[in-house]
């Protein structure tokens, strides 16, 4: 029986914190957190007349009701493996000799994962990210990544994170993009305009490991519709994730074995072969599936059309 995404509690990570004094890595215990109903305001466009029906919604679509168990106590205890990649906000690493409760656990059962590790001044973008998985719980397993939870840990003044400087962001600068549409269509929630305020404290996603990247070169119009129909998804939901279609964002269905299997797409019964991944930017509206699926094309198209290209010049 597959591990409940909300069955982990407290996670204890090796190799993620370091002493400063000692320059020895130590555990780092990190809890659950939860993420308010009203964290991410919505982008909201008044209907105004009966014409727009295609367009807009009367109001954005309310979240589909969860179908999990009461939240559960387990403690997850891994160590940091492998660098997996980074971007904008938080960077990846495989996790490795994972134990649940004590014991080794069933890989038919728990999936191999990773975590992403926010950066230490995008505290607020990945809570937001956590926002989106939640909101996208159905979806879970079929177009995204099965999310196991938001962990957070206060750091002490003598405490680093060894990843921070290791892999430092292109973009430095201290604004949070991510809270840029939420200031424009709402009111930033208190938390998150505390949360980006401070550089204390590690903040990880823990997810479902997938496979490789969308490749550059050529794809299969197979593969060109499985990816589109991803978006379909999310549409459903009426997210917008339009100013961030690209490759890095296209992950492959696990392909190690075993794995947990893929489940159909709740919305057009799909069984994908591919997962679309990074929801810091995403934003709720009341657009229509129609019209936020019209938007996406476009850029879609662009996003396989500069693959190939970049493909043929890098073979």
């Amino acid at each position: 029986m597959a591990l409940p995404q909300n069955a982990i509690k407290i996670i204890t990570l090796e190799g993620v914190v370091e002493n400063n004094a000692t320059h020895k890595l130590i555990p780092a215990v990190l809890h659950r957190m939860t993420t308010p109903l009203n964290l991410v305001p919505s982008c909201y466009d008044p209907r105004p007349d009966p014409s727009w029906a295609k367009t807009l919604l009367e109001s954005v679509p309310e979240r589909p009701p969860s179908h999990l168990p009461p939240p559960g106590t387990s403690q997850l205890h891994g160590h940091l493996a492998g660098f997996l990649g980074d971007g904008r906000s938080g960077i990846v690493f495989e996790l490795d000799n994972v134990q649940l409760d004590g014991s080794t656990p069933d890989p038919c059962s728990v999936p191999r994962l990773v975590v992403k590790i926010a950066r230490s001044n995008r505290l607020a973008a990945l809570a937001r990210e956590a926002w989106f998985y939640d909101e996208m719980e159905c979806l879970q397993g079929s177009s995204i990544a099965r999310c196991y939870g938001w962990f957070e840990m206060e750091l002490s003044p003598h405490e680093t994170v060894p990843a921070w400087e290791a892999h430092p962001a292109e973009d430095t600068t201290e604004e949070d993009y991510a809270l840029d549409d939420d200031k424009m269509f709402g009111t930033v929630h208190p938390d998150q305009l505390a949360r980006s305020a401070r550089r204390d404290v590690i903040s990880v996603l823990l997810l479902e490991q997938l496979g490789p990247r969308m490749p550059l070169g050529p794809l299969p119009e197979s593969a060109k519709t499985d990816i589109t129909s991803l978006y379909e998804d999310i549409s459903h939901l009426g997210i917008a994730v339009v100013q961030d279609i690209r490759p890095q964002n296209i992950l492959q269905a696990p392909q190690y074995q075993p794995c947990l299997p893929s489940l159909p797409s709740p919305f057009t019964h799909r069984v994908h072969s591919w997962r679309k991944i990074d929801f810091e930017l995403a934003m709720k509206t009341n657009l229509t599936p129609w019209q936020l699926s019209t938007d996406y094309k476009p850029e879609l198209e662009r996003m396989f059309e500069d693959a190939e290209l970049d493909g043929a010049e890098d073979p």
